[in-house]
Parts: structure tokens; C-alpha cells; sequence
């Protein structure tokens, strides 16, 4: 492309010191990127002498070629740079099915606040690379897991604590339980990303390994579940507030309380984050920091 830029140049500004300086090189260069262009090419495309230069044949048609060809990328560079700096246009969301209604009224908020940009929510489906979403399509994530690749931009926005829950129905029949290792008399419903249930209590930390009697992919199925006296569930708190509030779950163990996991926002690497984008990356944050979880 530099060369192509010489070449164009030096046949509109009729001499290789002129392209030299509008191009804000040295006449050496511009000069050693056409040779490099001719030689590539196995042709000459101009006859120049130190004080005028005329095209050959093949070098008439070549300019036109060249010349079209820049002036293509230039308008293709512009519209880029508007569509980045706008705040318009189509996005997409990746977010961890159990937070349904959490992203939706975040991005209900957001299109309200800038109707010119569309967002679609994608719910589930969350790699465990730290490229996932971007393989996915997606622009931004929410993300429960710590992303180790430094090159992703993450932002923590809150924590997510969690409960262990169970139906009033499960509990009236089901064996005591005061810590974590009374867990093993119990039929436990686990989410299967999640293999260690982890408690703390008075500055004591305890770890227990669940074998379960019903396993799933979302925290629905393990809600579901639970309210149907299946068992015990380690969910996050937001998605079986209500359920507690009104009593169709109990939590259990309440002495003991799970560890809960950090919510992140990521967006891709690389260059200038596009508007919309960063747009959104910001108001997540700051919605969060006014809504919580």
C-alpha cells in the first residue's frame, strides 16, 4: 500500500519530490518504494528523469488500478471511523442464564438512555476460554469466572453471594445438618461447573466435595428442583430471592455461609473500543454500582 501511495502520488503531483512531501517522506523513499513496486510487478512503470516522469503503458493502467484502489480504502477507513465514534448501531451480550432478568432490565435501562444503539442479549452458552464470547460474536460479557488472559479488558462490578436453599418439605424429612460435612447425608442438586462447595463461619473455612443426586447446566433446572423437595441447592442469592421471600425455599445452614463469586464485565483487546461499546461497558458499571445484584 505504501508503494501503491508513492506511485499515485508521484503521477498526480507530476514528480517524485512533490509526492515526497505530501506523503511527509523523503524523495529516497518514495523512489525506493516505486523501484520495489516495479520489481514486484517484473514491469516499469515510469520513465523519470530528475526533472519529469511520463507513464508507460502498463504503468497508465496501473495508476487507474492504484488509484481506485486507495481511494477505496480511504472512503472504507472513514466510514469505519464514523461508525466507531458514533453512538448508534447493533451490539451483542453474553450473560449466564440465571441472570435473565438482572441483564434484561440492565439493557432495558441502557436502550432508554441511548435508543440509537440496538443490543442483543445472549443468555447461556458461557465459554471457559477467555475468548469464549468473542467466538461467540458477542462484544461484551458478563462473566462469573476470573479471566486470566491480561489482553482482555475486565472490569469486577460486585459480588455475588449465594445461599444454600432447599423446600420446607425436603428439610421436615430430611437428616440435621450444622456443617458443611453433614452434607453427605443429603441428596444435593449441583450446578456441574461447580464442583467444590466452599463455607466459611467464624473465620473457619470449610470445603466439601458434593456427589449429586441431580446435576444441570443452569441454575434453573437446580431451582426447579429444589422447590420440588428433590434436595439441596448452592444458588446465587438473586436468582432465588423471591423464592425465599415467599417460602418456597428455605435457606438452610444459614450459620455457615457460602462463598459467593465476583461478576465481571469483559470486552475484546486490540485497539480503539468502538462507542457503542464503551457506551455500554461504562453505563454497566455504573448500574451495578446503583442497582447491586
Amino acid at each position: 500500500m505504501k508503494a501503491m501511495e508513492s506511485f499515485v502520488e508521484s503521477v498526480k503531483r507530476g514528480g517524485l519530490g512533490a509526492a515526497a512531501k505530501a506523503l511527509g517522506v523523503s524523495r529516497t523513499i518514495v523512489s525506493r518504494n516505486i523501484q520495489a513496486l516495479e520489481n514486484d510487478l517484473g514491469v516499469r512503470l515510469m520513465n523519470r528523469t530528475t526533472r519529469s516522469l511520463a507513464l508507460t503503458e502498463t504503468g497508465q493502467g496501473y495508476f487507474h488500478f492504484c488509484d481506485d484502489i486507495l481511494t477505496r480504502v480511504a472512503e472504507m477507513d472513514q466510514q469505519v471511523a464514523v461508525q466507531t465514534s458514533e453512538a448508534r448501531g447493533e451490539l451483542s451480550v453474553l450473560a449466564p442464564k440465571w441472570m435473565q432478568s438482572t441483564a434484561t432490565h440492565l439493557l432495558v435501562d441502557f436502550v432508554k438512555a441511548y435508543p440509537d444503539i440496538r443490543p442483543t442479549l445472549i443468555l447461556g452458552g458461557m465459554a471457559q476460554t477467555a475468548y469464549g464470547f468473542l467466538e461467540q460474536g458477542c462484544d461484551i460479557a458478563l462473566h462469573t469466572r476470573q479471566i486470566p488472559d491480561s489482553r482482555i479488558i475486565a472490569k469486577r462490578l460486585v459480588e455475588i453471594p449465594y445461599r444454600l436453599c432447599a423446600s420446607q418439605a425436603y428439610m421436615d424429612k430430611a437428616a440435621a445438618l450444622s456443617a458443611p460435612a453433614d452434607l453427605q447425608h443429603h441428596q444435593l442438586l449441583v450446578q456441574y461447573n461447580y464442583h467444590t462447595w466452599q463455607f466459611t463461619a467464624e473465620g473457619r473455612e470449610e470445603r466439601f466435595q458434593p456427589a449429586p443426586t441431580f446435576s444441570a447446566n443452569t441454575f434453573f433446572a437446580l431451582r426447579d428442583a429444589a422447590r420440588r423437595d428433590l434436595g439441596l441447592a448452592l444458588m446465587p442469592e438473586p436468582l432465588v430471592r423471591e423464592d425465599l421471600a415467599q417460602g418456597d425455599l428455605v435457606e438452610v445452614m444459614p450459620g455457615w455461609v457460602p462463598f459467593g463469586q465476583m461478576l465481571y464485565v469483559a470486552v475484546a483487546p486490540g485497539g480503539s473500543i468502538p462507542t457503542r461499546v464503551r457506551l455500554l461497558l461504562d453505563f454497566v458499571q455504573g448500574w451495578f454500582a446503583q442497582h447491586g445484584i
